[in-house]
């Protein structure tokens, strides 16, 4: 995304992919907020890349996110998406679909796919190259690229943090985009990552062959029964120091709001208790019974 340009508003307002309706859409919930696809690995912060949520503030969600980094030429991304319906529960077995030079972007960056397709310049209205994953039960898929620049590189930049305004001898970059089906720039929450691409060495992002296996989460306890009328704490927050988001399955019974469970009448009350989880813990799903008295 270059805003050096007089043409950038026109070109970050038209960053969109009309998706055919016919394709089954992630359900959102605005009581618990926008679907959401976070990239969670490779993992960017104020260390080693440049926000520039700015730029695209006023054309995408409230949680849309875009940023810029530097890689070497050559460099293999493994990109891992986290996919959730409202912001916290994932969303498996849900199509994702990643445009690589995303369009109206200025992307001139070349890129090759894991399955051999070349990825050229984007021209206007157009990406470059469009691919499709499925989350997995965790919610997370994973692409990879590989950049194939030879010329027009950039200057490796002084700092991994280094403004775009000192970008030498030109720019040349790649942004990805991820869309979700059915869902407009407004409807989800969403990671856009711009690599640029220097004359450096090859960046080290492939995740390794052999990852750490994620740690399962838990919670504290839960009393087991409780009286009409009264309400108890649930665990807000899991071992791993992650918010957790409670409904009740069994209304009639008893009805939950944040945190707490209300008793409505006797007999069985049943809550459970979700978590996305991120880079090192997997996704929690506990169900708790509580008898009401």
């Amino acid at each position: 995304m270059n805003n050096r340009s007089h043409k950038a508003g026109r070109i970050i307002a038209a960053l969109a992919l009309a998706v055919a309706s016919t394709v089954a859409a992630v359900s959102s919930s605005s009581a618990a907020g926008l679907p959401s696809v976070r990239l969670v690995s490779p993992t960017f912060d104020a260390t080693n890349s440049v926000d520039a949520t700015g730029d695209i503030a006023q054309y995408y969600s409230a949680g849309t996110k875009a940023f810029y980094t530097y890689i070497g030429h050559g460099t293999k991304l493994s990109l891992t998406y986290l996919v959730t319906t409202d912001g916290t529960t994932p969303a498996a077995n849900q199509e994702l679909r990643l445009q690589i030079n995303a369009p109206w972007s200025g992307s001139k960056a070349t890129w090759l796919t894991s399955d051999g397709k070349a990825v050229a310049a984007q021209n206007e209205g157009n990406f470059g190259l469009e691919v499709v994953g499925t989350t997995d039960a965790m919610g997370k898929v994973t692409f990879v690229v590989t950049n194939t620049d030879t010329t027009g590189l950039e200057d490796a930049p002084t700092s991994p943090i280094q403004d775009r305004g000192a970008i030498k001898p030109a720019r040349l970059y790649g942004t990805m985009k991820v869309v979700l089906p059915g869902k407009g720039d407004k409807d989800a929450d969403i990671d856009l990552v711009t690599f640029d691409i220097t004359n450096a060495a090859p960046t080290e992002y492939v995740m390794p062959i052999a990852a750490t296996a994620a740690v399962a989460q838990k919670i504290s306890a839960v009393a087991t029964s409780l009286k009409v009328g009264k309400s108890l704490s649930l665990p807000a927050k899991s071992s791993a120091g992650l918010a957790i988001k409670w409904a009740s399955t069994t209304k009639s019974t008893c009805t939950v709001s944040g945190s707490k469970v209300t008793a409505k009448k006797k007999g069985s009350c049943s809550v459970t208790g979700t978590n996305a989880g991120d880079a090192k813990n997997s996704a929690l799903s506990v169900t708790k019974k509580i008898t009401i008295k």
